[in-house]
């Protein structure tokens, strides 16, 4: 756990050589520059994608989303990046030991928080305190957004990602525009009569929900924000969905664009909500060949599930007998818990997509 929490905060000390206000002043700077071009006349468009024409969402031209780019999936951990990349809790100028230090004394309980929950309507907000920083996660007039909600988000930091490991700065900025049937494809999303639906209303837990914290990583202002802060849909000439434009939270394509992601397994969309909760809570602090032991009862936890733990014990005999994707783990009936044991991405058999 130690060595994966240390590995993410060498980052802080790798940061591009301007300083967040400047980083921030660049990507504004671009984008009323993009804005000007297509005030006049000039249609914005992604390097990848010639001759689409794209709309306008307070003033920044949407960028396209195309899949045919990806060459990985990737999510980015709002509360899990925004505690560890503080610039008052971890320091860039502290040295090595310090910041080994203080991280294990911030992971020494495993601590996590989701912004997403197992199902719809759940209606408890979700805070968390460490020291004099603090994050919470408050619902929607219908619920917090689902962890399957999350996948739009999902679609957005996985280009965001590509384009930044490829160079395309261009390519990054707050507001996308695609096909809602290519996001389908991706996230793995059945054709039936519930789909447009659900996934609409999910769009509104997520335009609905806020996330308030006085967390400042790699320099941003403490903030209040939606997961996403507006989306338009637009519908072909018989009514049915055909494209989303969206725009996302300043925080979240920039800590994205600076490489603060986790790459994730393929067969992630394939699992179930609470596994997918577990899945991503490993991710953070299980690291290649690292044994992470944890207890049924903080499983639980993870998944914010409401039920006793005793209807929970179906999904944790799951993990032991169909283990998740890039993760072994160890059974301990007697002291219930499960040992988690990172592997290596070639040996687990992902491949990015």
């Amino acid at each position: 756990m130690l060595k994966r929490a240390t590995e993410r905060l060498q980052a802080i000390c790798e940061i591009s050589p301007l300083s967040p206000n400047s980083i921030i002043l660049e990507l504004l700077f671009k984008f009323e520059r993009q804005f000007e071009d297509f005030s006049i006349g000039c249609t914005h468009t992604s390097p990848l994608i010639p001759k689409l024409q794209v709309k306008v969402m307070d003033k920044y031209p949407a960028i396209k989303i195309t899949t045919s780019t990806f060459k990985f999936i990737a999510v980015m951990d709002i509360f899990g990046t925004s505690f560890i990349k503080d610039a008052d809790l971890f320091p860039p100028e502290a040295d090595w030991t310090e910041l080994e230090t203080r991280a294990g004394k911030f992971l020494v309980n495993t601590p996590y928080c989701s912004p997403y929950s197992i199902s719809t309507g759940e209606m408890t907000p979700r805070r968390f305190e460490y020291k004099d920083k603090f994050m919470q996660f408050s619902p929607s007039p219908t619920g917090l957004p689902t962890i399957r909600d999350f996948d739009v988000l999902i679609y957005c930091i996985t280009w965001t990602a590509n384009a930044a490991m490829d160079g395309r700065d261009a390519d990054v900025g707050p507001v996308y525009q695609f096909y809602v049937e290519d996001f389908y494809r991706f996230s793995g999303r059945a054709r039936n009569s519930e789909r447009e639906g659900n996934f609409i209303r999910g769009l509104e837990r997520l335009a609905g929900s806020t996330i308030t914290t006085n967390t400042t990583p790699i320099g941003l202002d403490a903030d209040s924000f939606k997961h996403v802060l507006k989306y338009e849909l637009g519908r072909d000439a018989a009514g049915r969905l055909k494209t989303v434009t969206l725009k996302i939270p300043h925080r979240f394509y920039l800590l994205a664009h600076n490489e603060f992601f986790d790459p994730i397994h393929p067969d992630y969309f394939t699992l179930s909500a609470a596994r997918r909760l577990i899945y991503l809570f490993l991710k953070q602090h299980c690291g290649s060949e690292e044994k992470l032991p944890v207890t049924f009862a903080k499983l639980h936890e993870v998944t914010g599930s409401t039920s006793p733990l005793r209807k929970f014990l179906p999904v944790i005999n799951e993990l032991v007998a169909k283990p998740l994707p890039e993760i072994s783990v160890e059974l301990n009936q007697t002291i219930e818990t499960l040992t988690f044991i990172g592997l290596e991405r070639e040996q687990s058999g992902a491949t990015a997509q």
